[in-house]
């Protein structure tokens, strides 16, 4: 009994230790979102909110701004916090313009892109098309790393895609 006591003694302190450097991972990693939506705030661009994806690596703007230049201000903010640590997806509309339908369009080019295209089976790659301002987020399954490079290169070469956010999944055993 003399014997276990210590062990289990041991045994807490290694735990707490363990959990406690957990902790301090996740305290040292910047807080890309909160600084960024501080920085919107005192840029007075109110309508615009960060949100940031860790599976990405990826900052996401969204909202509404009255000019393009507010757009293009709140990207030059996010890109100055972030810096290389990962990417700015600037998905902020411009009041007047008419995006849903322009994102509609581009979906429906990228369909026909896809589907005209006898390099591409879309249906078997199984591609989503969604955009949001101009950026479009593919999803799907890919057989492979270099079929889901491939389908985010020719998307990102039809006009009026202004930024791709690929989340392809490689699946290798499809059938």
């Amino acid at each position: 009994m003399k014997k276990i006591i210590p062990l289990i003694a041991v045994v807490a302190v290694l735990v707490t230790g363990a959990a406690l450097v957990g902790g301090c991972a996740d305290r040292n990693r910047p807080d890309y979102q909160a600084r960024v939506n501080d920085d919107l705030k005192t840029a007075k661009l109110d309508d615009v909110r960060a949100d940031w994806k860790d599976d990405e690596k990826a900052l996401h703007l969204r909202g509404e701004v009255e000019k393009a230049a507010d757009k293009a201000r709140a990207e030059e903010l996010a890109q100055k916090v972030v810096g290389t640590s990962g990417r700015v997806v600037n998905e902020v509309t411009v009041e007047g313009t008419n995006a849903e339908a322009m994102d509609d369009r581009l979906e429906e080019q990228l369909d026909r892109a896809f589907k005209e295209d006898d390099e591409w089976d879309k249906d078997k790659l199984d591609l989503t098309f969604d955009a949001k301002a101009g950026v479009v987020t593919i999803t799907g399954d890919a057989p492979s790393e270099a079929i889901k490079a491939r389908v985010g290169q020719k998307v990102r070469s039809i006009q009026g895609v202004k930024d791709v956010v690929n989340n392809l999944e490689v699946k290798t055993n499809k059938k």
